[in-house]
């Protein structure tokens, strides 16, 4: 079913949108189309790459059940659509066709809450760090199973760390991730959160899109990891923060530099200690800095 929004655009329901990849030559089409999204292919052409043994008039009815939603027709043939690039691009990520799963390892640091050994895994679409002593979660995170495919286990720590950090710059910047509206920014105290760990923090900044669903929370820490002032203040100090997995920033994973100063209206201070030196931020319910300074000669 396909409806008007009332903002203009069409959109199709989710049934009818699952529907039309529930046939092996659809899906076919989209795999030979998806192989050269922006390069156009002939009727013909196509039918060729498919299978040359599909009906030519059965074959053009499952074409055209694509068109419009996942495939469009130009003057140089068909192509991908957005929408079906980026199904196609899950579809060999193995989004949803593969599994696999990626028994704990070490990953680097020891646990801020208790010392021990904090471990990494992969298992049900989901990649985590977690101190298996204590519980505290330091990421957790849904990627594909693409992620942990013949990968070493430093790399691999790296990349979870620079796409957590890419998810949580676009959220802090007012970019959902997911479908690029404009997230709701609120601070909110560790009991209203429901992730396992949430209680080792005292506060939470929270992202939540009403066009998408995404509820995203992480620390004030890691939601100023990247403000200037910050990059500034360690850079000159001779740490790239950027670089660094963020669960290795202890002010990025605990609320041992945050001081909640009021909550209505929320006023909180960051203050990160380098070299005998302190940066301090001071944010308010939006996560706007509203002051900041660097105190030279601070005792850590």
């Amino acid at each position: 079913m396909t409806g008007e929004r009332p903002d203009g655009t069409s959109e199709t329901g989710p049934e009818a949108a699952f529907a039309l990849l529930g046939n092996e030559t659809r899906a076919d089409i989209l795999r030979v189309l998806g192989e050269e999204p922006w390069s156009g292919l002939s009727f013909s052409e196509l039918r060729s790459r498919v299978g040359g043994d599909v009906d030519s008039g059965r074959f053009n009815y499952h074409l055209q059940q694509l068109v419009g939603r996942f495939v469009t027709r130009e003057e140089d043939g068909y192509r991908m659509r957005p929408e079906g690039v980026t199904l196609y691009r899950a579809i060999r990520a193995g989004t949803y066709t593969r599994s696999t799963s990626v028994e704990p390892f070490e990953a680097g640091i020891d646990c801020y809450f208790c010392g021990a050994a904090v471990e990494a895994w992969y298992e049900d679409g989901t990649f985590t760090v977690q101190c298996p002593d204590c519980s505290h979660v330091y990421t957790h995170t849904m990627m594909p199973p693409s992620t942990v495919e013949g990968e070493e286990r430093a790399a691999l720590l790296d990349r979870v760390d620079q796409y957590n950090r890419h998810r949580a710059l676009a959220v802090s910047r007012g970019v959902c991730p997911i479908c690029v509206n404009a997230p709701e920014t609120t601070l909110v105290p560790a009991e209203e959160t429901w992730f396992e760990g949430g209680e080792d923090l005292e506060t939470f900044v929270r992202h939540e899109c009403d066009h998408c669903g995404l509820s995203h929370h992480m620390s004030v820490g890691l939601a100023l990891v990247y403000h200037p002032a910050l990059v500034s203040f360690f850079y000159e100090r001779g740490l790239d923060v950027t670089s660094v997995r963020y669960w290795e920033l202890e002010f990025a994973t605990t609320d041992r530099y945050v001081t909640v100063r009021a909550t209505d209206p929320w006023e909180v201070l960051l203050r990160v200690p380098r070299d005998g030196d302190a940066l301090e931020l001071v944010v308010d319910g939006d996560l706007a800095v509203s002051a900041e300074r660097v105190v030279e000669g601070a005792a850590e």
